[in-house]
């Protein structure tokens, strides 16, 4: 009917009384059209239209259903073109028409817009009321007739209810509403499913990312295909949107495939994923995600030169984006520096570093939450500042993150307190590379009771294991550049090191430090300490407890 709106703009000109009507009709069947177009015109054509009936009857408030109409109609041809609030407050102007008796239809569509918009602007709450208003709406609502068939369906509202549930972090939840959806979608009749395109597209594709959220890899490499196929039959309708909706599952996909274990399908879904966002109607937002997707497939297959070549891809996409891709930004250096570290390029590694802390501290000034991060990439940083041969910078390095994952202690002790281990470890490596043995000792102890205080978790008794090593290297070498009185200190700490270690390496390097710091002047130190000789010349372990036992405290 957009053919005949030049003809009857000029009617309404001529004619107002006569017109002027049939002109907003004419638009409001432009904008909501009663059959399916297998091309729906452009987003700003649309919204173009609604504001012109939006002005057409303002002009006529004798018609104030027609008026409250094409206000929700705007507020939807806003929601097309990203200009949310704006979509709100023409949502409530609808609602707020004096003396307007909307059908059921349209108060339900009118509460659909309203939920997407409030999502769009953050206000996830009420959008959660509004699309559960929506979904009972059109629940006890007779099935729209007639031109109402335009303005929405309750697979549509399903889906924008089970999106919001999942914005909250209610995925259960969000999954069984898309799963009903689903269902909704299969059972419709073949003209029913052409209304549905683009709802089909997105449910399933959704579906498949909420349940590989809930870990539910099988099902969600099961819905696949169907998957698929809902959106090649979106694509010729919606050539602009399909592109981002076949990134998201393919990444999905693969991140399925990879936890499944099939990691050569994950990688060709991957590959997938990028060739699809590379198309100009994805945008670069999609290119991130699915570089990302690739560069996380790679990093488990062991192709370095695969992944290093996306991560810089990666890397030099985000640092062309906004401040809100800095976190991603970070991450991604991070692994790059970890990439040039495996291929020996030290001075790359820490470069990338670098920029890694440089862009999770402009996040952090944003955002206290990725402080976390921060320490993180720092610890990591130390590291490789330290295999740079950079020793003060990695001292450095470690303090700030050690500093930072105190302060997160205090507010979250669970999380936070144990990873203080980590961050005294590193510097403590880090300090020893300077010679500073005092300040190496004093970490390593801190950290070997830190993890004594936290034995119960996942990994700690490895790194505990570790801790206690590294302590009895540190107190041999401290022993050995001491004083006789600071040597017999740091032998008597090597024997009761040894004594709750109960490890073969602790037993070895306690024997070994009694032995090359044997002297007399260190055995009258040792008398006058402890009152006993100095042990002789073989090591005093105790046999009582088998191979491996504690050395006797003498």
């Amino acid at each position: 009917m957009w053919v005949l709106l030049p003809v009857v703009r000029g009617m309404a000109r001529l004619a107002p009384g006569v017109g002027g009507p049939l002109l907003g009709v004419l638009l409001l069947r432009c904008v909501t059209p009663g059959w399916v177009l297998l091309r729906p015109r452009p987003p700003e054509r649309l919204l173009a239209w609604a504001e012109e009936a939006v002005a057409v009857h303002r002009a006529r408030p004798s018609h104030p259903d027609r008026l409250a109409r094409a206000l929700a109609v705007h507020a939807q041809a806003l929601l097309a073109v990203d200009r949310y609030e704006e979509a709100c407050a023409a949502a409530d102007a609808s609602a707020a028409v004096p003396e307007a008796r909307p059908s059921p239809a349209e108060r339900a569509h009118l509460l659909h817009v309203r939920a997407q918009a409030l999502l769009e602007t953050g206000r996830v709450e009420e959008a959660l009321e509004a699309s559960r208003n929506c979904v009972e709406a059109y629940r006890h609502s007779p099935a729209p007739a007639g031109r109402d068939r335009s303005l929405g369906s309750l697979p549509g509202a399903l889906r924008t209810y089970a999106l919001v549930l999942g914005v909250l972090g209610h995925t259960e939840q969000s999954v069984l509403v898309y799963e009903e959806c689903a269902a909704l979608l299969r059972s419709a009749s073949f003209r029913e499913s052409a209304r549905f395109l683009l709802v089909a597209a997105r449910v399933f594709s959704e579906l498949v990312r909420g349940l590989r959220e809930l870990g539910r890899y099988e099902e969600a490499l099961a819905l696949g295909p169907e998957a698929r196929e809902a959106l090649d039959g979106a694509a010729l309708a919606y050539p602009r949107l399909a592109p981002s909706l076949r990134v998201m599952l393919l990444t999905n996909l693969a991140d399925c495939h990879d936890a499944t274990g099939d990691r050569e399908t994950a990688r060709t879904t991957a590959d997938e994923a990028v060739a699809e966002a590379r198309k100009p109607a994805a945008g670069a937002v999609w290119l991130i995600a699915a570089l990302r997707c690739k560069a996380e497939v790679l990093a488990q297959v062991d192709a370095p030169d695969d992944e290093l070549s996306t991560l810089k891809e990666l890397a030099d996409l985000c640092a062309a984006q906004s401040e809100e891709h800095d976190p991603l930004l970070g991450r991604t250096l991070d692994d790059l520096a970890r990439c040039l570290r495996r291929a020996g390029d030290d001075a790359g590694a820490v470069a990338s570093g670098e920029r890694s802390a440089a862009a999770y501290r402009r996040a952090v000034a944003r955002e206290a939450a990725h402080e976390p991060e921060l320490a993180r990439v720092l610890t990591n940083l130390s590291i490789r500042q330290l295999d740079a041969g950079d020793a003060e910078s990695a001292v450095a390095s470690a303090r700030e993150a050690l500093t930072l994952t105190r302060r997160l202690a205090e507010s979250d002790w669970q999380t936070h307190h144990p990873l203080t281990a980590r961050r005294l470890g590193a510097l403590a490596r880090a300090l020893r590379s300077t010679g500073d043995l005092t300040a190496t000792v004093s970490c390593y102890g801190e950290a070997e009771a830190v993890l004594q205080e936290h034995r119960d978790r996942p990994g700690a008794e490895a790194e505990l294991v570790a801790t206690r090593s590294a302590l009895a290297d540190a107190l041999r070498d401290r022993a050995v550049a001491g004083t006789p009185d600071e040597t017999v200190a740091d032998l008597r700490s090597l024997l009761d090191l040894a004594q709750r270690a109960d490890a073969q390496y602790v037993h070895a390097t306690c024997f070994r430090a009694f032995n090359l710091v044997r002297s007399d002047e260190v055995a009258h130190a040792w008398q006058d300490a402890t009152g006993e000789p100095y042990p002789g010349h073989s090591y005093p372990f105790t046999t009582d407890r088998g191979r491996g036992s504690n050395p006797a405290a003498r």
